[in-house]
């Protein structure tokens, strides 16, 4: 199977004057990605796949002064803390499905683990550094498309399709829970904390017959949490998150052109623990994602 996934990020931040720049800071930060995919069948049960992220990501600084911390600028160039590429994180995943009701209604639980293998498109330099009377110690840049850490990641999908005979029942839902932890600090001493992710999402099946109408509806929401981050052993003030993100979709299914689907997920203000500086944030995001499973079998990779 084939997929690919472009996904469109607008942030609006802002947070309170800080030691040397006595002024408001606020911009938004853009993000454009397409992550192809690649999935093979290695049995009736497991499968593999391999994932490359490709984007840029730009900051629009709308402060009145000048910053150190700040600048407009994006991830495909580097600077004095940072390496620009154009490529994310990579990763491998591997699949194994538990329960299987096949076409009919029943659930559905699939269990699997991976590898993210960093980019260097990465921060070299810690952009908290200081010097004694609180200001910035160096010019520096506070993004990039990877932290430069291998981690692991570990799934688990339940998913239950039922019987609807009225379109506001849901046809398919489920959860789905990752858990990624890093494996060791980057080669530049920053470590970041490990991640828990929640999915729920419910899909409706809207029985249209014309085909630019969506043949489902979905709607979810997702649960993120991320742990305090370090740099060179010390800890990131404001690097742990929590957030509930609702999300809407609709999806496209063509027999012979497979399968595309649109979500929009919005964000008013993550809860930010320990936030000394007034952090706020709103955050959009659009997704465009495509499927399409080949008629094509590897017959000396297959086995039963």
């Amino acid at each position: 199977m084939v997929s690919g996934n472009y996904n469109y990020q607008y942030i609006d931040w802002s947070h309170d004057e800080i030691p040397g720049e006595e002024f408001k800071h606020l911009g938004n930060l853009v993000t454009n990605i397409i992550t192809p995919t690649i999935t093979v069948g290695l049995s009736d049960y497991f499968n593999i796949s391999f994932q490359q992220a490709i984007g840029i990501r730009s900051m629009d600084w709308m402060g009145s002064d000048d910053s150190n911390h700040h600048r407009d600028e994006d991830s495909l160039d580097s600077f004095k803390n940072a390496i620009g590429s154009a490529f994310g994180d990579a990763s491998v995943n591997l699949k194994y499905l538990l329960v299987n009701a096949g076409m009919g209604a029943g659930s559905r639980i699939f269990v699997g683990t991976g590898i993210i293998i960093p980019s260097n498109s990465v921060l070299t330099e810690s952009p908290f550094n200081k010097n004694d009377d609180g200001t910035a110690a160096n010019e520096h840049r506070h993004f990039s498309l990877s932290d430069g850490v291998y981690k692991t990641n570990f799934e688990l999908q339940y998913y239950i399709k039922r019987k609807s005979n009225n379109w506001f029942e849901p046809a398919f839902y489920g959860l789905t829970l990752n858990y990624i932890k890093p494996l060791k600090e980057s080669e530049y001493g920053y470590l970041p904390g490990s991640t828990y992710i929640g999915i729920g999402s419910f899909l409706f099946a809207t029985k249209a017959k014309k085909i630019w109408i969506p043949k489902g509806l979905s709607f979810g929401f997702a649960y993120l949490k991320s742990e305090k981050a370090f740099w060179n052993d010390t800890v990131v003030n404001n690097s742990s998150i929590e957030a509930v993100i609702p999300s809407f979709g609709m999806i496209w299914n063509h027999d012979k052109y497979g399968s595309f689907s649109l979500n929009m997920r919005y964000n008013n203000k993550e809860a930010i623990i320990d936030d000394t500086l007034n952090n706020e944030s709103s955050s959009l995001e659009i997704s465009l994602g495509y499927r399409k499973t080949l008629s094509y079998s590897i017959p000396w990779l297959y086995f039963n």
